[in-house]
């Protein structure tokens, strides 16, 4: 067997157990409605500072480009 279709394989069998870890994680989930509503939760927070963040880029990016217009 060459070297590249080892590691092929390898890699392979690295994304099947990755798919049953999240698989018996999301059916963990669906047995304890207390612990998706957690998750939810942190999901939610982490979106909400995601855009917090964002808009404040935006914001510094558009009060940069005020003095830098050339056109003038």
């Amino acid at each position: 067997m060459a070297p590249d279709e080892d590691a092929m394989r390898a890699a392979a069998r690295e994304l099947i157990a990755a798919g049953r870890s999240f698989l018996d994680a999301a059916e963990a989930l669906i047995d304890d409605p207390s612990a998706t509503e957690r998750v939810v939760g942190v999901v939610s927070a982490i979106a909400q500072q995601a855009q917090r963040v964002a808009t404040d880029v935006v914001k510094d990016m558009t009060r940069g480009s005020e003095g830098t217009d050339k056109s003038s």
